[in-house]
């Protein structure tokens, strides 16, 4: 299993996107899980993630093969267990990322 994350909306709200991040083998396995609780959701991209509990860092990185390349314009909602982390974004892993603003993010 590894590391992933998606940016998915519900019809309710399509210009909102929520966070939705875990362990899984595919990216579609995260739409599936979130399917399962909202109804139909629209993906717009997702990637990889690398969390730091120790810093308090998140940090997204990559591309999903199954949704494509995230569009940050869609992390609008971020579940509150990662309220107070740093998120960072970066093309690669091996490359310092840029901190992203989440001063308008809705926490759930």
């Amino acid at each position: 299993m590894n590391p992933k994350f998606i940016l998915v909306s519900d019809p309710r709200s399509p210009l909102v996107g929520t966070f939705v991040y875990g362990m899984v083998w595919q990216h579609k396995d995260l739409l599936r899980d979130f399917e399962a609780v909202h109804g139909y959701g629209k993906v717009h991209g997702g990637g990889w993630f690398l969390k730091d509990d120790s810093r308090q860092t998140m940090t997204l990185y990559g591309s999903s093969g199954d949704f494509g390349p995230p569009q940050l314009s869609f992390l609008n909602r971020i579940p509150r267990e990662l309220q107070g982390y740093t998120f960072l974004f970066t093309p690669s892993p091996s490359l310092p990322g840029n901190p992203l603003d989440l001063s308008e993010v809705e926490w759930l």
